[in-house]
C-alpha cells in the first residue's frame, strides 16, 4: 500500500534491487536460469541497472514448457506444497504454473491494493467470476463479517449466475467482460437493473467502449479495467482518475519494438514481463504476445506507479489485411457483442483475404442482421477483396473463461513472428 505513493525514482530503485536479488537467486537455485546465464557468459554481478536485463534473451511459453518441471522449478520447492494453476489453452499451449505461497500472497496483496484504490473496504461484499475460486481461505474473517466473497463459476448457466448475483447483493464485482455483457443484456431485456454501489472491475478480456456503456447503464456503477495473466496475476489496473497503473513493485514490464529495443513513451510495443517476486517458478524476460503503450506522464491521483495505455491486444487478436495494414480488435468486437440475436460469436481469420464469422444465433438474428454485420465489418477493414463468410453454428470452441475467443487470426505479421 505504501509503495504506490513512492516517487518514480524510488520505485525504479526498488525494481533494480529486486532484479539484482532475483538474478542472484536463480543463478544459485534454478537449473534453467543458471544454465541460461552461464551460456551467455553472465553472472549476477553483471546486472546493476534495469537496462542490464536486456543482456538476457527473451523467453517464450514453449521455453518454460520444455523445461517444466525439473529445470524450471527452483531447488528447495516441492511442487506438492505449492499453489497450482495453468495458462490459457487458446494458443494450443497449456503451461502448468507453480506459485510458492509468499509469491501468491504478494500477488493477492497487489490485487487488494487495486480494489482498495477503487473504494473497496474489508467489510464490503465482493462477487467474482473465474474458472476456479481464489486459493486463499477466509472462513474465519467471513464469520467476523469481513472479506465476504461469492465465487460465481464460469461454468454455471448465465441465468443462475444472475440469480446468484442478485441474491448475494454485492458491493463490488470483478468479472470477465463477456460475462458482464451477458448479464447486462439479460437484465436489460427483462427491464431490470442491479445496483453495484462501489465498483465493477473487468479483467482478462478486451473491454470495448460500447460494452462499458451498457454495463454501467444496467448496474449503475463505474467499471474499471484490470490487465493481468495467469502467470503474473496482475500487470496494471485503472484507478478512479482513469490512470492505468503498472504494478511495478511486483513485476517489470518492457515495451519492445520489432528489433527488441525499448520503444519511446507513447509508442506501441510488444510487452515482455519479468516477475520480481516469483521464486518457485521464475519468469524473466517472458514474452506474453501482448502489446501496449508505455507513458511517462504522472496520474492526477498522485500515485508514483508508472502508467501505460490500455492493452492494445495480442498479435493474433488483430486482423491483418492483404495491404499489410491491421485492424484493432476493439474496432470490430462491438458490432458483434451487442448485436441482436448474437448469442456467441468468434471471428476467425484463415488467410489475409478470408475471414470466417462463427455465430450461435437466437431468433432475433435475421438475414437482414447478418447483412448489416457484414457491411459493418467491411466498413472497418476497408477492403472488398477480403472474403467474409458467415457460419451459423450450434457450438463454438470455448476458451479458458468458458467463452469463445472473440477474434483469432491465423495470420501473423512478419515483424511480429520473429523470435
Amino acid at each position: 500500500m505504501k509503495n504506490q505513493w513512492k516517487s518514480p525514482e524510488e520505485l525504479k530503485k526498488l525494481q533494480e534491487k529486486k532484479v539484482r536479488s532475483l538474478l542472484t537467486y536463480v543463478y544459485e537455485r534454478n537449473e534453467f536460469y543458471h544454465k541460461l546465464l552461464r551460456t551467455n557468459d553472465l553472472k549476477p554481478s553483471d546486472f546493476e541497472t534495469l537496462d542490464d536485463l536486456r543482456k538476457l534473451p527473451l523467453l517464450t511459453k514453449a521455453d518454460m514448457m520444455d523445461n517444466y518441471p525439473h529445470a524450471i522449478i527452483s531447488r528447495g520447492f516441492e511442487i506438492s506444497d505449492c499453489i497450482h494453476a495453468a495458462t490459457s489453452g487458446s494458443t494450443g499451449q497449456n503451461l502448468n504454473l507453480i506459485y510458492d505461497t509468499p509469491t501468491y500472497e504478494f500477488y493477492m496483496a497487489v490485487t487488494y491494493r487495486n480494489f482498495a484504490a477503487l473504494g473497496y473496504m474489508p467489510w464490503h461484499k465482493l462477487a467474482y467470476t473465474r474458472y476456479e475460486s481464489f486459493k486463499i481461505e477466509n472462513q474465519f474473517y467471513e464469520k467476523l463479517g469481513l472479506t465476504r466473497r461469492l465465487f460465481i463459476s464460469v461454468f454455471v448457466p448465465p441465468e443462475k449466475q444472475v440469480a446468484m448475483l442478485r441474491a448475494f447483493g454485492p458491493d463490488a464485482v470483478t468479472a470477465y467482460p463477456s460475462i458482464l455483457i451477458e448479464w447486462a443484456k439479460m437484465l436489460k431485456d427483462k427491464g431490470k437493473t442491479v445496483e453495484i454501489p462501489v465498483f465493477i472491475r473487468s479483467e482478462a478480456e478486451i473491454l470495448t467502449r460500447e460494452a462499458r456503456s451498457l454495463i454501467e447503464e444496467v448496474f449503475h456503477s463505474p467499471i474499471y479495467e484490470e490487465y493481468g495473466s495467469a502467470e503474473f496475476v496482475q500487470f496494471a489496473w485503472e484507478c478512479k482518475d482513469r490512470g492505468f497503473h503498472i504494478s511495478c513493485d511486483s513485476l517489470l514490464l518492457e515495451f519492445l519494438d520489432s528489433e527488441g529495443e525499448p520503444v519511446a513513451p507513447g509508442e506501441e510495443g510488444e510487452i515482455v514481463v519479468t516477475s520480481l517476486e516469483a521464486h518457485a517458478m521464475p519468469f524473466i524476460r517472458y514474452r506474453i504476445r501482448d502489446r501496449g503503450v508505455p507513458l511517462d506522464d504522472r496520474c492526477s491521483c498522485g500515485r508514483g506507479l508508472p502508467l501505460m495505455k490500455l492493452v492494445v491486444g495480442r498479435d493474433d487478436d488483430f486482423i491483418w489485411l492483404p495491404s499489410g495494414d491491421r485492424v484493432n480488435p476493439r474496432m470490430i468486437i462491438p458490432y458483434f457483442e451487442l448485436a441482436p440475436g448474437v448469442k456467441e460469436f468468434r471471428i476467425v481469420q484463415e488467410r489475409r483475404d478470408w475471414i470466417r464469422v462463427e455465430i450461435i444465433a437466437g431468433s432475433e438474428f435475421t438475414e437482414r442482421e447478418q447483412k448489416k454485420l457484414m457491411n459493418e465489418l467491411y466498413t472497418v477493414i476497408k477492403d472488398r477483396d477480403v472474403e467474409i463468410q458467415f457460419d451459423l453454428c450450434e457450438e463454438i470452441p470455448r476458451g479458458r473463461h468458458n467463452r469463445p475467443r472473440p477474434i483469432l487470426s491465423k495470420v501473423r505479421n512478419s515483424a511480429s513472428s520473429s523470435g
